[in-house]
């Protein structure tokens, strides 16, 4: 089974700089959008990987399962029905993985969001081996929420395939989640946020989330 989830991105109509002090900001989600596709392996596949691809960047990142749950072992038995923060001391060990990758200094964009990634898998799927593809239709460092769209739409994808949510995986197209499910993707996607830029607003991925998040795709690999 592989699972695709889309994420919009946001435009602030007024109020971007207040947003982050706690005043009243207007947003709206845009035409534009983040994938993120999840795929487990076959027996057969023998991979005992979790892959990332950035396919608009031609990049890809692989850890051994069994590396990840090494450096992370407190993220492995957590419930994703619970959200949670990413403690500094976690921050640290996920920053190690993604070092081994040789991410250039300049690239501090780029590192971060592979961190969310990895902090985020983990902390719902486990340790378990994968590939996910990630494609966006939006520029980077923009200012239309490119990276609330990837985190949203990483943690729409790993929700769908995991316990704390249910779709009806008899249906093919696409799904819509329903309130609780769309709130449970907010919070997780707001803590792959904190990893990226330390204290967002949350306007992102919130206008991220209900904007037009709520469509995940469905389909059954041969």
């Amino acid at each position: 089974m592989e699972v695709t989830a889309r994420a919009p991105g946001k435009i602030i109509l007024a109020g971007e700089h207040a947003v982050v002090h706690g005043s009243t900001a207007v947003a709206a989600s845009i035409d534009l959008y983040t994938y993120a596709s999840l795929r487990f392996p076959t027996p057969e596949d023998n991979d005992d990987t979790l892959k990332l691809q950035l396919k608009d960047m031609a990049l890809e990142f692989s850890w051994p399962v069994g590396k990840i749950k090494e450096a992370l072992p407190e993220l492995g038995s957590h419930a994703a029905s619970s959200p949670m923060s990413c403690s500094l001391d976690t921050i640290k060990s996920i920053a190690a993985l993604v070092e081994e990758h040789n991410i250039p200094e300049a690239e501090t964009g780029l590192a971060a969001g592979v961190s969310a990634f990895l902090w985020l898998y983990t902390s719902i799927q486990g340790y378990k081996p994968a590939k996910v593809i990630v494609t966006s239709e939006l520029p980077q460092s923009s200012g239309l929420g490119s990276s609330a769209a990837l985190c949203v739409s990483l943690s729409a994808a790993l929700l769908a395939l995991s316990d704390a949510v249910n779709l009806d995986f008899g249906q093919q197209g696409w799904l819509m989640f329903g309130e609780s499910e769309l709130e449970l993707v907010n919070k997780w996607a707001f803590g792959g946020e904190k990893i990226i830029h330390g204290k967002p607003s949350g306007i992102d991925n919130t206008v991220s989330t209900y904007g037009m998040c709520s469509f995940i795709a469905i389909w059954k690999t041969v």
